[in-house]
């Protein structure tokens, strides 16, 4: 792809490279452009949103943006366009609150004809989105995980660092990374395997723990969602398992033969346990804290026969107070989402940091929705009680997940397999004060058609972060190796 450029109109004139335009002929639709960036509505901060032509018909594009001033930028590529970041960030600024208009004339090369487009916009909102995303990039097979790590990409560009890769440690899986209200500097990551452990990260830290507890816990600590005092980490343990299918349409499940849910005091390096988040005659898992920290959110389901009744898996959204001060987790289990009598199943659930509302997923059993096709996003409303499918969000064919609020909790970024059903692709939608989503937009890259076609990982476990991580990944698997790990014990 050859290098474009982007200038004023004004100086059209006196350049003499650009491409020249001749007898477009009008088209009365819009472009199909790839990925489908009309009429989204972005953030005043995001990286330049480069796209291309989805045909390779086209072999030549001369793009105008329209700010809302009035100001004019051309760009100019073959099938696709390379926008320059000044530029661009020049033209979100002048733009703020308001279209930045996009009018794309393409020539298709097997007619030499060039086509001018209907013209679309671009909402530039001035709310501000966070400063990176982390994310763990892993293959879509099921049986191995190859290779896989937790990485962060910077929003305002290109840029993307590895936290921690699986090759750091021999036969090592990567999952499980949280931080505490996006602070990079209070993080959990979870590993698995011989080497395995958790790492937290608090005050500038780093302790590796072995957290198993046998004859307490079913498994290691997973599922993490730290208290908004960075003081405690919920946890679900989880025996986590798998069934595949033969038909080509549902391909595989994952389900817990057993799991509860717990609290770790980060200062006293011990785990709170209660009856009712380890009820066992209930599964309960993903739990998540209250931005006021004093509500602990999980979904839990009856237990039955599995793997044979894995379709009767229906989590309710339940919750239990909690009390800062003491670690305390009360008693009394609330429904908030009593999704099992409709034969549906609720996983996922993120509070908004204001504490409005709530995103969850759901689907029509099970707690791992990514695998089942008609996983949808829905909102809560937590001061009125109502519910209801992010329509305006979800994609209407395949799975969409792994969602998180930005820290003013105007953005959401959210796990989809609309591209191809199989590979989770990152999205990102403006959720306004009264909950509604605006178009989604695929993450930027520099070239994204061909990026996304040749990129055979997905991304899962997707978080907002406010700076850059740091993570020290030769220290984490230092310590691992060297087995010296804390081992959790029981308060």
């Amino acid at each position: 792809m050859k290098k474009n450029i982007i200038i004023g109109l004004a100086s059209l004139a006196f350049c003499s490279c650009s491409v020249s335009v001749k007898d477009p002929v009008l088209v009365n639709s819009l472009p199909a452009i790839y990925p489908d960036y009309t009429g989204v509505t972005i953030p005043v901060n995001i990286a330049p949103m480069d796209f291309a032509m989805q045909s390779d018909d086209y072999d030549a594009m001369n793009v105008v943006f329209k700010a809302k001033d009035g100001t004019e930028y051309e760009v100019e590529g073959d099938n696709a366009i390379d926008i320059d970041a000044d530029e661009w960030q020049e033209m979100l600024d002048k733009s703020k609150d308001g279209e930045l208009t996009v009018t794309v004339r393409a020539r298709r090369g097997d007619k030499g004809q060039w086509q001018s487009f209907k013209s679309f916009p671009m909402y530039v909102k001035s709310d501000s989105i966070d400063y990176s995303i982390i994310y763990r990039l892993i293959a879509p097979g099921y049986q191995t995980y190859s290779k896989m790590g937790v990485y962060q990409r910077s929003l305002a560009d290109f840029d993307e660092v590895a936290n921690f890769r699986n090759t750091e440690i021999t036969n090592a899986c990567v999952n499980c990374h949280t931080t505490c209200k996006g602070d990079p500097d209070i993080q959990s990551l979870h590993i698995r395997g011989k080497a395995g452990g958790t790492v937290i990260i608090k005050d500038g830290k780093m302790t590796t723990y072995n957290t198993k507890i046998p004859d307490v816990t079913v498994g290691s600590a997973v599922y993490p969602y730290w208290h908004p005092s960075g003081n405690y980490i919920a946890y679900s343990t989880n025996d986590i398992h798998q069934s595949f299918y033969t038909t080509p349409k549902d391909l595989m499940d994952t389900y817990d033969l057993n799991s509860d849910v717990y609290v770790y005091d980060v200062n006293r390096e011990s785990i709170i346990c209660s009856k009712a988040l380890m009820d066992t005659t209930f599964l309960e898992t993903n739990p998540a804290f209250s931005p006021d920290g004093k509500t602990l959110y999980f979904c839990r389901t009856k237990k039955v026969l599995l793997p044979d009744s894995v379709k009767e898996t229906h989590y309710d959204l339940c919750k239990v107070s909690f009390d800062p001060a003491t670690g305390k987790i009360g008693d009394k289990v609330d429904t908030v989402i009593c999704a099992s009598k409709d034969s549906m199943s609720v996983s996922m659930p993120r509070p908004s940091n204001d504490g409005r509302y709530l995103i969850y997923t759901l689907d029509k059993f099970g707690g791992i929705p990514v695998t089942h096709h008609e996983a949808d996003l829905w909102i809560l409303d937590l001061k009125t009680g109502q519910t209801r499918n992010m329509k305006e969000v979800n994609s209407p064919d395949f799975a969409d997940a792994f969602h998180n609020w930005s820290s003013n909790d105007r953005w959401m970024v959210f796990g989809s397999r609309r591209e191809d059903g199989t590979h989770t692709r990152p999205y990102f939608t403006y959720v306004d004060k009264n909950g509604v989503g605006r178009k989604p937009f695929l993450l930027p890259q520099r070239d994204p058609k061909n990026y996304y076609a040749e990129l055979m990982l997905s991304y899962n476990c997707l978080e907002f972060v406010k700076g850059p991580c740091n993570f020290d990944a030769k220290q984490a698997a230092s310590k691992l190796t060297k087995g010296d790990n804390i081992q959790w014990k029981v308060e």
